[in-house]
Protein backbone atom coordinates (compact mmCIF):
# COMPACT_ATOMS: atom_id res chain seq x y z
CA UNK A 1 0.00 0.00 0.00
CA UNK A 2 2.97 2.03 -0.49
CA UNK A 3 1.88 4.47 -3.17
CA UNK A 4 -1.86 4.59 -1.48
CA UNK A 5 -0.22 5.84 2.04
CA UNK A 6 -2.47 8.63 4.04
CA UNK A 7 -3.75 10.72 3.46
CA UNK A 8 -4.39 9.98 0.14
CA UNK A 9 -5.49 6.86 1.76
CA UNK A 10 -7.93 8.37 4.85
CA UNK A 11 -9.65 10.32 2.20
CA UNK A 12 -10.56 7.62 0.38
CA UNK A 13 -11.50 5.66 3.18
CA UNK A 14 -13.80 8.01 4.36
CA UNK A 15 -15.53 8.63 1.31
CA UNK A 16 -15.41 4.73 1.40
CA UNK A 17 -17.10 4.53 4.53
CA UNK A 18 -19.69 7.55 3.40
CA UNK A 19 -20.93 5.58 0.95
CA UNK A 20 -21.59 2.71 3.03
CA UNK A 21 -19.15 0.12 1.99
CA UNK A 22 -18.89 -2.62 4.46
CA UNK A 23 -15.76 -3.86 2.52
CA UNK A 24 -14.03 -0.92 3.74
CA UNK A 25 -14.87 -1.10 7.32
CA UNK A 26 -13.50 -4.48 7.30
CA UNK A 27 -10.00 -3.56 5.97
CA UNK A 28 -10.11 -0.24 8.61
CA UNK A 29 -10.74 -3.09 11.12
CA UNK A 30 -8.08 -5.28 10.01
CA UNK A 31 -5.39 -2.22 9.69
CA UNK A 32 -6.49 -0.33 13.00
CA UNK A 33 -8.30 -3.09 15.15
CA UNK A 34 -5.32 -4.12 17.33
CA UNK A 35 -4.50 -0.58 17.70
CA UNK A 36 -7.86 0.04 19.37
CA UNK A 37 -7.57 -2.71 21.43
CA UNK A 38 -4.29 -2.12 23.16
CA UNK A 39 -4.75 1.12 23.82
CA UNK A 40 -8.31 0.33 25.20
CA UNK A 41 -7.01 -2.29 27.24
CA UNK A 42 -3.81 0.17 28.50
CA UNK A 43 -6.73 2.58 30.02
CA UNK A 44 -8.90 0.14 31.19
CA UNK A 45 -6.64 -3.41 31.58
CA UNK A 46 -9.65 -5.38 31.66
CA UNK A 47 -9.72 -7.70 27.97
CA UNK A 48 -13.51 -7.79 28.30
CA UNK A 49 -14.12 -4.26 28.51
CA UNK A 50 -11.44 -3.87 25.60
CA UNK A 51 -13.32 -5.96 23.25
CA UNK A 52 -16.43 -3.73 24.27
CA UNK A 53 -14.51 -0.70 23.63
CA UNK A 54 -13.21 -2.12 20.01
CA UNK A 55 -16.69 -2.90 19.05
CA UNK A 56 -18.12 0.37 19.79
CA UNK A 57 -15.43 2.42 18.17
CA UNK A 58 -15.55 0.91 14.81
CA UNK A 59 -19.25 0.98 15.27
CA UNK A 60 -19.46 4.83 16.17
CA UNK A 61 -16.78 5.19 12.79
CA UNK A 62 -19.37 3.06 10.73
CA UNK A 63 -22.31 5.25 11.78
CA UNK A 64 -20.38 8.40 11.29
CA UNK A 65 -17.97 8.73 9.49
CA UNK A 66 -17.84 12.56 8.28
CA UNK A 67 -16.86 12.93 12.20
CA UNK A 68 -12.91 12.30 10.76
CA UNK A 69 -11.73 15.38 8.97
CA UNK A 70 -8.83 14.43 6.91
CA UNK A 71 -7.45 18.58 7.40
CA UNK A 72 -7.48 17.68 10.96
CA UNK A 73 -4.90 14.91 10.59
CA UNK A 74 -4.29 11.27 9.87
CA UNK A 75 -7.09 8.80 10.31
CA UNK A 76 -4.65 6.68 12.41
CA UNK A 77 -4.57 9.35 15.24
CA UNK A 78 -7.94 10.31 14.88
CA UNK A 79 -8.87 6.71 15.52
CA UNK A 80 -6.41 6.59 18.71
CA UNK A 81 -8.37 9.88 20.27
CA UNK A 82 -11.37 8.52 19.82
CA UNK A 83 -10.10 5.36 21.84
CA UNK A 84 -9.05 7.25 24.69
CA UNK A 85 -11.87 9.29 24.67
CA UNK A 86 -14.12 5.89 24.81
CA UNK A 87 -11.90 3.95 27.10
CA UNK A 88 -11.70 7.00 29.78
CA UNK A 89 -15.34 7.62 29.64
CA UNK A 90 -16.05 3.72 30.19
CA UNK A 91 -13.47 4.19 32.93
CA UNK A 92 -15.58 6.93 34.62
CA UNK A 93 -18.55 5.10 34.66
CA UNK A 94 -17.02 2.09 36.16
CA UNK A 95 -14.98 3.80 38.89
CA UNK A 96 -18.42 5.51 40.11
CA UNK A 97 -19.90 2.29 39.46
CA UNK A 98 -18.33 0.97 42.07
CA UNK A 99 -18.21 3.40 44.57
CA UNK A 100 -21.74 3.35 44.13
CA UNK A 101 -21.81 -0.03 44.90
CA UNK A 102 -18.90 -0.32 47.80
CA UNK A 103 -20.45 2.13 49.81
CA UNK A 104 -17.04 3.68 49.92
CA UNK A 105 -16.81 7.21 47.35
CA UNK A 106 -13.36 7.86 46.48
CA UNK A 107 -11.93 11.52 46.60
CA UNK A 108 -13.29 12.74 43.44
CA UNK A 109 -9.25 14.49 43.09
CA UNK A 110 -8.10 10.22 43.11
CA UNK A 111 -10.22 9.30 40.61
CA UNK A 112 -10.08 12.33 38.31
CA UNK A 113 -5.64 11.33 38.84
CA UNK A 114 -5.94 7.91 37.90
CA UNK A 115 -8.19 8.74 34.76
CA UNK A 116 -5.27 11.02 33.84
CA UNK A 117 -2.38 8.64 34.29
CA UNK A 118 -4.55 6.07 32.52
CA UNK A 119 -5.17 8.49 29.63
CA UNK A 120 -1.41 9.42 29.51
CA UNK A 121 -0.17 6.01 29.60
CA UNK A 122 -2.04 5.36 26.55
CA UNK A 123 -1.24 8.62 24.45
CA UNK A 124 2.42 7.15 25.42
CA UNK A 125 2.03 3.87 24.51
CA UNK A 126 0.48 5.32 21.22
CA UNK A 127 3.04 8.00 20.38
CA UNK A 128 5.73 4.80 21.10
CA UNK A 129 4.30 3.03 18.32
CA UNK A 130 3.70 5.90 15.85
CA UNK A 131 7.22 7.45 16.10
CA UNK A 132 9.69 6.30 13.17
CA UNK A 133 11.17 2.85 14.50
CA UNK A 134 14.75 4.08 14.75
CA UNK A 135 13.59 6.36 17.81
CA UNK A 136 10.96 3.66 19.03
CA UNK A 137 14.34 1.10 18.82
CA UNK A 138 16.56 3.24 20.94
CA UNK A 139 13.87 3.83 24.01
CA UNK A 140 12.98 0.20 24.01
CA UNK A 141 16.59 -0.43 24.18
CA UNK A 142 16.72 2.26 26.47
CA UNK A 143 13.98 1.73 29.14
CA UNK A 144 12.91 -1.87 28.60
CA UNK A 145 16.57 -3.62 28.53
CA UNK A 146 18.35 -1.03 30.55
CA UNK A 147 20.79 0.04 27.95
CA UNK A 148 22.88 3.42 28.56
CA UNK A 149 23.51 5.39 25.28
CA UNK A 150 26.70 3.77 24.88
CA UNK A 151 25.29 0.22 24.57
CA UNK A 152 22.22 1.02 22.79
CA UNK A 153 24.53 2.69 19.77
CA UNK A 154 26.37 -0.65 19.92
CA UNK A 155 23.46 -2.79 19.89
CA UNK A 156 21.70 -0.21 17.10
CA UNK A 157 25.19 -0.21 15.15
CA UNK A 158 25.37 3.97 15.07
CA UNK A 159 26.96 6.07 16.42
CA UNK A 160 27.07 7.30 20.50
CA UNK A 161 26.15 10.76 18.77
CA UNK A 162 23.29 9.79 17.08
CA UNK A 163 22.02 7.21 19.91
CA UNK A 164 21.77 10.03 21.95
CA UNK A 165 19.54 11.65 19.25
CA UNK A 166 17.56 9.21 18.29
CA UNK A 167 17.01 8.98 22.45
CA UNK A 168 16.39 12.81 22.35
CA UNK A 169 14.23 13.05 19.67
CA UNK A 170 11.71 10.02 20.72
CA UNK A 171 11.80 11.49 24.43
CA UNK A 172 10.76 14.52 22.92
CA UNK A 173 7.91 13.11 20.84
CA UNK A 174 6.83 11.04 24.20
CA UNK A 175 6.60 14.34 26.31
CA UNK A 176 3.67 15.20 24.31
CA UNK A 177 1.97 12.69 26.00
CA UNK A 178 1.16 15.11 28.87
CA UNK A 179 0.82 18.49 27.38
CA UNK A 180 4.78 18.95 27.14
CA UNK A 181 5.41 17.99 30.62
CA UNK A 182 6.85 15.61 32.54
CA UNK A 183 4.48 12.40 32.48
CA UNK A 184 3.32 10.90 35.80
CA UNK A 185 4.71 7.64 36.73
CA UNK A 186 2.42 4.80 36.09
CA UNK A 187 2.63 0.78 36.44
CA UNK A 188 0.60 0.88 33.05
CA UNK A 189 3.44 1.97 30.65
CA UNK A 190 7.01 1.81 31.14
CA UNK A 191 7.56 4.77 28.83
CA UNK A 192 5.21 7.33 31.15
CA UNK A 193 7.98 8.12 33.06
CA UNK A 194 10.51 8.18 30.45
CA UNK A 195 9.40 11.89 29.25
CA UNK A 196 11.67 14.66 30.41
CA UNK A 197 11.63 15.66 33.60
CA UNK A 198 11.47 11.86 35.31
CA UNK A 199 13.92 9.19 35.48
CA UNK A 200 17.29 9.56 32.88
CA UNK A 201 17.90 6.37 30.78
CA UNK A 202 20.22 4.00 32.29
CA UNK A 203 23.95 5.74 32.39
CA UNK A 204 22.90 8.78 32.01
CA UNK A 205 22.39 11.33 35.02
CA UNK A 206 20.20 13.23 36.09
CA UNK A 207 20.79 16.94 34.16
CA UNK A 208 23.20 15.01 32.12
CA UNK A 209 22.06 16.38 28.47
CA UNK A 210 21.57 13.50 25.53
Amino acid sequence: MGHDAPPRWDRRMQQRLARGEAAALGELYDRFASLVHSLAYRVLEDEDAADRITREVFAAIWEHPDSYDPKQGPLRSWIAGLTRHQAVQRLRQTEAAGARDGGDTPAQADMEQRIREASTAARADYIVTSMPAPLRAALELAYFQRRDYRQTAADLGVTEDEARRRLRLGLQLLSTAHNATALPPTRRSAYASAAPGTAAPPGQGHGRAL
